[in-house]
């Protein structure tokens, strides 16, 4: 900081910088999403009309070339999350966590209602911080529990949590396929899988989403994965009279 500058006008700035940085996230986004658009178009069109005409190769060829775009479409929107999760100003308010996560869980539940499923949410959870980043948050670690618990017999998620010493502490819960604790150091990496397609996995980004925006409440996130049964999240953050950070 200038000698010369105020925190006030430094932080300014910092707002600033970020509100830039985040519209040139979006402008690239957009304008990357509208190839993608024409792509997917394109071979959807050619797999409608040219049907009859093409043989399985040339078919699953199409397939995939369809997949690839949708795949891409949705790293983008991860992206996405992820520089908002990183620049966007935070609106403090209260935020009742257990609700989002009620919600959380009814939309995947709905989504597969063929699946067996028990769903413990504590009731009362309240956390302080932004709520559209905190509810983001949320998603990302339920739908990871989600996610990895689909082999087994019946899904068990339980999201409970406490609040100690003006410290708001949340834990998700789940029973599924876990992840090999040597790689614990790499799980909140971005673009890093700790396991296959086959079982699930997606881009890479959605922990280290989670991840970056608890830090930006001055909070954080731990993993650990007991041997056979599944993994479980805690979140920590800090209470409202823990100075809280107001657009840090």
């Amino acid at each position: 900081m200038n000698n010369d500058e105020s925190p006030q006008q430094a932080r300014a700035q910092l707002d600033a910088a970020r509100r830039q940085l985040q519209l040139l996230t979006d402008a690239i986004t957009h304008d990357l999403r509208a190839p993608l658009r024409t792509i997917e178009g394109f071979a959807t069109r050619v797999a409608t009309s040219a049907h009859e005409r093409l043989d399985e190769r040339e078919r699953e060829q199409l397939q995939r070339v369809r997949d690839a775009a949708t795949r891409m479409n949705a790293l983008l929107e991860e992206l996405g999350e992820l520089s908002r999760a990183t620049h966007a100003p935070l609106q403090m308010v209260d935020v009742d966590i257990s609700l989002f996560a009620e919600w959380i869980l009814s939309d995947l539940q709905a989504g597969e209602p063929d699946r067996a499923a028990q769903i413990l949410v504590q009731p009362g959870l309240t956390a302080h911080g932004d709520e559209r980043l905190l509810r983001l948050m949320l998603a990302q670690l339920l739908h990871n529990a989600w996610k990895f618990s689909a082999a087994a017999e019946t899904t068990r998620i339980e999201v409970t949590g406490t609040l100690d010493r003006d410290v708001f502490r949340a834990e998700v819960r789940d029973h599924g396929i876990g992840f090999d604790p040597r790689y614990l150091h790499k799980i909140f990496e971005p673009l890093q899988r700790l396991h296959t397609a086959e079982e699930g996995a997606g881009h890479g980004l959605g922990l280290t989403i989670a991840q970056r925006i608890a830090m930006r409440h001055g909070g954080t996130i731990t993993a650990a994965s007991p041997p056979g049964d599944g993994a479980t999240f805690t979140v920590e953050l800090p209470g409202p009279d823990e100075g809280s950070p107001h657009a840090a």
